[in-house]
């Protein structure tokens, strides 16, 4: 199923992303985030993937080239190719063949350790990610920000899509319930789980 493609959507998504670097400036490290993306590093992560990125992705990368999202490192889409290269390569060499998976009771993301069609947008210190699923399962959403962890792979709590988790992740930053821990670099706060329904 394809998500709805509003028309403000790519404005909403710079908005919130401005709304998240305001907080992230003021409370992290006024020097962490990166300018926008190139134009030509946009185009080069399209091309690998074959097919067009969402507009409300790029939107985000014109304002900011990486986005963390809460402890995992913002991925701009230089950082996103190269790690989208190395997982293709290992699904293609067949690494991925015998691995298993986690289970799901809603088929909203195909149960494949790797798939060539989700893009990396952020990353943890272990190499676990968040993505941006573009071939989603029967009951999944076109669009939908997914996690995938090296251990078991995919999966997500709901089909949340770029434009609803980062102005959820925005409003849970500007609610004054998160503060973060210079010392330890974790974001002190309630649980949130940005991508349930």
């Amino acid at each position: 199923m394809t998500a709805p493609q509003n028309s403000d959507r790519p404005q909403r998504a710079a908005a919130a992303t401005r709304r998240i670097s305001a907080w992230l400036q003021k409370n992290v490290d006024a020097d962490a985030l990166d300018p926008p993306a190139e134009e030509a590093s946009v185009q080069a992560l399209a091309n690998a993937l074959g097919k067009p990125l969402p507009p409300e992705l790029v939107a985000m990368w014109q304002v900011h080239d990486g986005l963390r999202i809460f402890e995992y490192e913002g991925l701009g889409p230089a950082a996103s190719k190269k790690t989208r290269d190395g997982l293709e390569s290992l699904r293609k060499k067949g690494t991925f063949d015998d691995h298993e998976v986690f289970e799901q009771s809603t088929p909203r993301v195909q149960p494949v350790k790797w798939h060539e069609a989700w893009i990396p947008i952020a990353k943890d210190s272990c190499g676990n990610l968040y993505c941006i699923d573009l071939a989603p399962g029967p009951a999944g959403l076109v669009g939908q920000v997914i996690k995938w962890e090296v251990a078991g792979g995919p999966f997500t709590t709901g089909s949340a899509d770029l434009v609803t988790v980062l102005e959820r992740y925005a409003d849970a930053l500007e609610s004054g319930d998160f503060t973060y821990l210079v010392d330890s670099g974790i974001y002190d706060g309630p649980y949130l789980d940005l991508l349930g329904d």
